[in-house]
């Protein structure tokens, strides 16, 4: 060791593995596959929020249903479709993790 202390920061990526590791394991452990998965989010009423998320699951078979709040600022959106297994609905998590603000149920 040449004295220097190598200093190790911890990764934010790591955690959210870790998260999506966990999940995928309940997943497995109570859910059956393949089978319609329905995912709940909730997002700012932004048009291109909106398109974003429809964009992820463009060729999902997916359908939508979408209620606006009081105030109209957000939506919420439920979402069904068909998945294989465990992967799909932790690929479909990441993927809409990417938009901005969107809460995920």
């Amino acid at each position: 060791m040449n004295g220097k202390i190598e200093i190790i920061e911890n990764d934010k990526n790591q955690h959210v593995d870790d998260f999506y590791l966990n999940f995928k394991e309940k997943l497995q452990e109570i859910h059956t596959f393949p089978s319609d998965y329905i995912f709940k989010f909730i997002l700012s009423s932004e048009e291109k929020n909106i398109a974003k998320l429809y964009s992820i699951f463009d060729n999902a078979n997916a359908s939508f249903s979408l209620k606006d709040s009081r105030n109209g600022k957000y939506t919420s959106v439920t979402i069904k479709t068909p998945v294989n297994d465990a992967d799909d609905v932790v690929i479909y998590y990441r993927q809409v993790s990417s938009i901005n603000g969107v809460m995920m149920l």
